[in-house]
């Protein structure tokens, strides 16, 4: 894909078809936010939540081996602590949302992250359970913005972790974690851990 890429082909490309340097550049951002620190996020966020929910940290656990358990607590660490926490959308007609008139073309910033903690949607909504359902998060978006990796994220959030959980079970901190210090991603710049073998 690389080449391609830096080559700009669509088929019979010619020099039209070719991305310009900044196009090139904003494909390489965009493949690194979305595709490695999102990922990288959910699964530190997933690890440090664990620490925090001993009891749920036991159950998934013994469940390593059930995938529709391991597959329903990923689930849980997207909305419990959604990797990427904004959405940023334009109107295309005029709209209200929540008593606020918006007029065509205005720029909006949704909160994934406390959508994905609204009680209305969510019983108990502060609360780790990695068996929740019904869970209709939005940390990958929804409708026509619906993340195109979020299948690929899942699996790779499943088969580290299930991984990890079974060869280190008795991980622990090691230290103050540190988070990552921006508004739209969600995650650890240091998460120190002592780990076992089990």
């Amino acid at each position: 894909m690389a080449p391609r890429l830096i080559q700009g082909e669509h088929g019979n490309a010619n020099e039209n078809d070719r991305l310009t340097e900044t196009e090139l550049m904003h494909q390489c951002i965009f493949l690194l936010n979305a595709g490695h620190e999102t990922t990288t996020n959910l699964i530190g966020n997933a690890l440090h939540a664990l620490t925090e929910w001993p009891d749920e940290k036991t159950r998934l656990i013994a469940n390593l081996a059930d995938p529709v358990i391991v597959k329903s607590a990923v689930e849980e660490f997207l909305r419990f602590e959604s990797s990427n926490q904004l959405g940023n959308r334009i109107t295309t007609c005029a709209a209200t949302v929540g008593g606020v008139r918006l007029p065509p073309d205005a720029r909006i910033t949704m909160c994934i992250g406390a959508a994905n903690r609204d009680p209305a949607q969510f019983p108990d909504p502060d609360r780790l359970d990695i068996t929740r359902d019904p869970n209709k998060h939005i940390a990958f978006g929804f409708g026509i913005h619906t993340c195109a990796g979020m299948n690929l994220a899942r699996l790779e959030a499943r088969v580290p972790l299930a991984g990890f959980l079974a060869r280190f079970p008795d991980c622990t901190l090691a230290g103050e974690p540190t988070r990552g210090g921006r508004a739209r991603f969600r995650g650890f710049l240091h998460l120190p851990a002592r780990v076992v073998p089990g």
